[in-house]
C-alpha cells in the first residue's frame, strides 16, 4: 500500500533527511505501507490543494497533508479535509496545548479535521559574549524594543565587518512575513481582527506603526534583507549577535553542549517590558479525496503520538504540541524550564476563522513587496497604509461571504 504525503519544508534543505529518518521507523512497524513524500512551499501547497478538486490534476493526489494550523478552518469548511472523528471515534486532541485546540476542528463543531504535529513560538536568542561587551545586564537590556535597538547600535560599532548584522534574519530568503512581525503588532495594541471577528483591523494605526518599527531593523542595517541565509555567516560564526525566531536555537538544544559558545534565550522584546509570542502549529490532515483513509490515519496517529512528535520536533529545532511532549522538553533542563514556560504562557495564536489563511497570504505578499522596494530604494511611507486598506477591504468581503 502506497501513501502520498505532502509536507512543508520544515527544516529547509534537511527536510527530506529528517522525514526519511522518521518514516523509516514507521515502515519498520508497518511493513505493508510505503510512503512517498513531496516537500512543497506554502504557496505551491496552497495552489495544489485547490487543484485537488479538479477531475484530472497533473499530479498524484495526496492522502495525508501537512498544513499551517490556521488553514484548517478554511479547508474543513470547503469540505477538502476528512472528518477524522468519523474515521476514529476515539481520536482526541485533549492533550494539545490549549491555544492550538480550536485549529483542529471544523468551525462551530467538535469534528476534528487536523491534528497538530509540531509547533513554533517566537523568542529572542542571543550570544552572551557579544552582549557582555555592551552591557553588564543583557537580559534587562533586551526586555524592550528600544533596548534591543540600542543594543544593535552599540554592537554595530564594535563588530565592523560588512557581513556582520546585529540580528540574523530567520527567513531562509531573507525577507519578512506576518509570522515574524505579528507579535509586535499585538504588543503595540494592534490586531488583525476586531473583538467579534467581523472586521479586519490591520489598517489601523497601531498595526501599521508596529510594522514600520520592524522595518527600521532593515533600514538601519541591523538585520540583513533579501539575502539568502546561506549566503551569510551565522550567529555561531560570530556574524550576528541575536536572532528573533520561532524555532529553538542552540541556546536550548543539546548541541549547545558541544559548541562552547554561551547562548541564551529570552522572550521577544516587548513595547513596555512585557511581550507576546506567536504560537503556530503545523497540523496533519487527510484529504477527503483519498481512497486510503484508514492507512493514512495510521500514519497520522503514529507521527503525532508523543514519542514521535518529540523526536521529530527535536530534529528540526521545533517544539512538540502536546502538553506531555512539551513538558518532556522543558523539564529536561532548568534552562528550558526557566525560558520557555514563561514564553508559552504568554503566547497567542491566530483566531480559528476561515478567512485567516487568505488573510495571512495577502499580508505576506504586501510585506514581501515592501522588502523588495526597500532594497531597490523606492519604498515610500504611504505604501503600507494604502496596501493595508486594500487588504482590509478584501478580507472584510470574505468575512461577509463566510458569515463568520
Amino acid at each position: 500500500m502506497k501513501l502520498i504525503l505532502w509536507t512543508l519544508p520544515n527544516s529547509g534543505l534537511q527536510t527530506m533527511s529528517h522525514l526519511s529518518a522518521m518514516l523509516s521507523q514507521f515502515g519498520a512497524s508497518h511493513k505493508d505501507i510505503t510512503v512517498k513524500t513531496s516537500v512543497l512551499i506554502n504557496k505551491t501547497l496552497w495552489q495544489r490543494l485547490f487543484s485537488c478538486k479538479r477531475k484530472d490534476p497533473d499530479f498524484e493526489l495526496p492522502d495525508l497533508v501537512e498544513i499551517p494550523h490556521y488553514w484548517t478552518a478554511l479547508f474543513s469548511k470547503m469540505d477538502f479535509l476528512e472528518n477524522l472523528s468519523k474515521l476514529d471515534k476515539n481520536l482526541s486532541v485533549a492533550d494539545c496545548i490549549e491555544p492550538l485546540k480550536p485549529h483542529c476542528f471544523l468551525p462551530g463543531s467538535k469534528k476534528i479535521h487536523s491534528v497538530p504535529w509540531w509547533m513554533s513560538v517566537t523568542a529572542l536568542h542571543y550570544r552572551v559574549d557579544h552582549l557582555k561587551k555592551i552591557t553588564k545586564d543583557p537580559e534587562n537590556f533586551l526586555k524592550t524594543w528600544d533596548g534591543m535597538l540600542k543594543a544593535c547600535s552599540k554592537l554595530k560599532k564594535i563588530f565592523r565587518s560588512p557581513d556582520y548584522f546585529p540580528i540574523a534574519n530567520s527567513s531562509l530568503k531573507g525577507s519578512l512575513n506576518l509570522r515574524e512581525v505579528l507579535p509586535f503588532i499585538w504588543e503595540n495594541g494592534g490586531d488583525l481582527f476586531n473583538a467579534d471577528l467581523t472586521q479586519a483591523t490591520v489598517d489601523r494605526e497601531q498595526s501599521i506603526k508596529a510594522i514600520k518599527d520592524f522595518l527600521v531593523l532593515f533600514k538601519k542595517g541591523f538585520m540583513p534583507l533579501m539575502r539568502e541565509r546561506g549566503s551569510l555567516g551565522t550567529m555561531m560564526e560570530g556574524k550576528a549577535s541575536m536572532v528573533l525566531t520561532r524555532r529553538q536555537s542552540q541556546a536550548v538544544s543539546d548541541k549547545n553542549a558541544q559548541t562552547h559558545i554561551p547562548l541564551k534565550t529570552l522572550p521577544a522584546p516587548g513595547k513596555y517590558e512585557s511581550s507576546v509570542s506567536f504560537m503556530t502549529s503545523y497540523n496533519l490532515a487527510i484529504l477527503k479525496s483519498s481512497n486510503k483513509k484508514k492507512h493514512a490515519l495510521k500514519l497520522l496517529k503514529w507521527l503525532t503520538r508523543v514519542d514521535s512528535s518529540v523526536e521529530y520536533s527535536k530534529s528540526i529545532q521545533a517544539f512538540p504540541c502536546s502538553t506531555k511532549g512539551f513538558e518532556q522538553f522543558i523539564f529536561s533542563s532548568h534552562e528550558r524550564m526557566k525560558t520557555y514556560a514563561e514564553i508559552v504562557a504568554k503566547a497567542r495564536c491566530l483566531p480559528s476563522t476561515p478567512v485567516c489563511a487568505t488573510y495571512v497570504g495577502l499580508l505576506d505578499e504586501v510585506l514581501s513587496r515592501v522588502c523588495r522596494d526597500i532594497v531597490k530604494g523606492r519604498y515610500k511611507s504611504d505604501l503600507l497604509p494604502k496596501e493595508m486598506a486594500r487588504v482590509k477591504a478584501e478580507v472584510d468581503y470574505l468575512i461577509s461571504l463566510y458569515g463568520d
